[in-house]
């Protein structure tokens, strides 16, 4: 009984220890994940959609509270996209006029 008994609390430990990994690269990935689809986002020149990723890996990155120079590229970036998607806009407004 002895040797099953330990042989029990050694699974669970890995059973745990699994979804606690799963869960962590869960949350790791997540931001990545948003950053890097608007990169590919602000590269095929839809900024509004890009705005949008990067704002979401900004709350993902301050709900971990994790990587500030990443959350700082992040808030530099988000001006940059916004001061050009009015630059766009404005040049639109005047093309058409």
């Amino acid at each position: 009984m002895l040797p099953s008994f330990y042989l029990f609390l050694f699974i669970i430990l890995i059973f745990i220890s699994i979804v606690i990994i799963i869960i962590y690269q869960f949350k790791k990935n997540s931001h990545s994940e948003l950053f890097s689809q608007g990169l590919y986002n602000e590269n095929e020149g839809h900024y509004n959609l890009a705005v949008k990723n990067y704002e979401d890996a900004l709350t993902e990155l301050r709900k971990l509270k994790v990587n500030k120079e990443l959350d700082e590229k992040i808030t530099q970036k988000i001006k940059i996209l916004q001061s050009t998607i009015e630059y766009e806009k404005n040049f639109h407004s005047r093309a058409e006029a």
